[in-house]
């Protein structure tokens, strides 16, 4: 049986009262989000209280801004993922700011350099031509063009041999002003490993945190990445200031840069990694000595830098 029109209306009507009342009392006993919030609810308008046209005075706000518009307009990623990226963000978080050495120039480059804000940034690059496209996009990076004497069809031939040649290895009888285990990076042309020939800032500066994502590696006649890997892990041998030095590895899907690591950057001193990057904790070899490096310092005799 049909209800009149007239009890089908006033059915309606209280229907759509019962709802409006439950939807005000719902907005009375809940916090809505703010998106919904009235004018007359938000927060009051920070004051601002800088002068006008200071910009981005704080050191390295500039540097952010400039980066966020460059990864904002540009259809290329950086060469990391985010997981990665967000690791070696981590360690920024807690030694920034800090003395950055990067191994290669690249579409993250502006992105390292702003993420360390007050701190000295430096890149290496071997590419000629790659280095003066990125110069020109980015001058403000402190980078520098240098030169390897690998070639990445010789990594197993260097891995294999590196033991008999003496200025490889660690210092264990420490002549005059030298610290026992350190290594002679600088003019140690006797060393195939050695980048024996690099600006001399990149000498004379302890480095916090490394980061070698370069040189190329993926075909023969490239220089592969063995002589950045051994200089990396004689530079935290050798330093000589507080804390360790954060090494970061990319690519260690690749057998190369993966055999490299373990021999040289050590699995005991691996504390991290996800995707392709691997992050190394490295203390110095004087602090091995004392027994502050953790369970099983000392010197290792089939791999001497472990």
């Amino acid at each position: 049986m049909k209800l009149p029109r007239r009890r089908l209306l006033a059915a309606a009507g209280l229907l759509v009262t019962a709802s409006l009342m439950a939807a005000a009392t719902l907005l009375l006993t809940t916090t809505p989000p703010p998106f919904l919030l009235p004018y007359s609810f938000l927060p009051c308008l920070p004051a601002v209280t800088s002068p006008s046209g200071s910009g981005y005075s704080p050191p390295g706000l500039a540097a952010l801004a400039d980066a966020a518009v460059l990864y904002a307009t540009s259809p290329t990623v950086p060469q990391q993922s985010r997981a990665e990226i967000s690791l070696s963000l981590a360690v920024l978080h807690r030694r920034a700011p800090l003395r950055l050495l990067v191994f290669g120039l690249g579409h993250d480059s502006a992105l390292w350099h702003a993420l360390n804000p007050g701190g000295a940034t430096v890149f290496l690059e071997e590419d000629p031509s790659w280095y003066r496209v990125v110069r020109s996009r980015s001058p403000f990076l402190r980078a520098h063009l240098v030169s390897y004497r690998t070639r990445l069809d010789h990594a197993d031939l260097l891995l294999s041999s590196y033991h008999h040649h003496p200025s490889c290895l660690p210092n264990l009888a420490a002549a005059a002003g030298e610290e026992e285990g350190e290594i002679k990076i600088r003019g140690n042309s006797g060393c195939p490993l050695a980048l024996e020939n690099l600006p001399a800032e990149v000498y004379e500066n302890e480095w916090d945190m490394v980061m070698i994502d370069a040189p190329k590696g993926y075909f023969a006649a490239a220089p592969g990445r063995m002589a950045a890997v051994w200089t990396a892990a004689a530079m935290a041998r050798g330093r000589r200031g507080e804390g360790d030095t954060d090494v970061f590895l990319h690519d260690v899907d690749r057998r190369v840069e993966k055999a490299y690591a373990e021999e040289f950057l050590c699995e005991r001193f691996r504390v991290g990694g996800t995707g392709r990057l691997w992050h190394f904790r490295i203390p110095p070899a004087s602090r091995r000595r004392n027994g502050t490096a953790g369970a099983g310092a000392g010197e290792d005799g089939r791999r001497p830098f472990c």
